[in-house]
């Protein structure tokens, strides 16, 4: 079993930290052919990363497929919670990254990918302000951190969070989430997690390498 893997991806990330954090036997390779192109297309219809490739060379797309695959196929060691309310908390987590906190992200990535791109950026970061303010009003409301182990959906928020303080309190210059008590005990928690510290630093590092090239 193989997953076809960008460091910089957070979307490839979130699929690493699990594995890192069920100690699996898969192997974390990059593309073998360059993305966007008519050969990467034909090969991987849904032309995105990560990707899983199976013992048997199918292969699945979507991280949060790939990440309920692999709990499906090593339930060792689980990161689904055991009982229905958490489960659906993990899953919501996984939601509010996805429809909520990426999109607002969106156009930052956008301006660092293509030099003529450009947006509003106070209006964008009071979206952002605002998506951080119900996130950690959902925290304090549905998330207990107390005696409980990291969650899938931990995982994919926490992945996606760290880029907050990259491409917005750094570009703004602001303190984004001072007066979040609820999210900010969270991420000092899951950020503790040693797979969870693996794999953002490895983003980090990748990211950092892609800015030098592209200056």
């Amino acid at each position: 079993m193989r997953l076809i893997n960008l460091d910089h991806s957070p979307y490839a990330t979130r699929v690493r930290v699990q594995i890192y954090k069920k100690r699996l036997p898969v192997d974390i390779v990059s593309p073998d052919m360059a993305l966007r192109t008519p050969e990467f297309l034909s090969a991987y219809p849904l032309g995105k990363i990560p990707l899983l490739e199976l013992d048997d060379n199918q292969v699945l797309a979507e991280s949060i497929a790939i990440m309920e695959y692999i709990e499906d196929v090593f339930p060792a060691h689980p990161l689904r919670p055991l009982t229905p309310l958490e489960s659906a908390h993990s899953r919501i987590m996984s939601c509010v990254t996805d429809t909520h906190l990426a999109p607002v992200l969106l156009p930052y990535f956008k301006s660092m990918m293509l030099p003529d791109f450009t947006f509003d950026k106070v209006a964008q970061y009071e979206l952002v302000r605002a998506t951080l303010v119900k996130i950690d009003r959902w925290l304090d409301s549905a998330i207990t951190l107390e005696s409980r182990d990291l969650w899938l959906g931990d995982i994919v928020l926490a992945v996606s969070y760290w880029w907050v303080d990259v491409v917005v309190a750094q570009t703004e210059k602001n303190e984004l989430t001072h007066d979040l008590p609820a999210l900010n005990r969270w991420w000092q928690w899951v950020n503790s997690d040693a797979a969870v510290q693996q794999g953002i630093s490895e983003m980090a590092n990748a990211f950092k390498a892609f800015q030098q090239q592209s200056r």
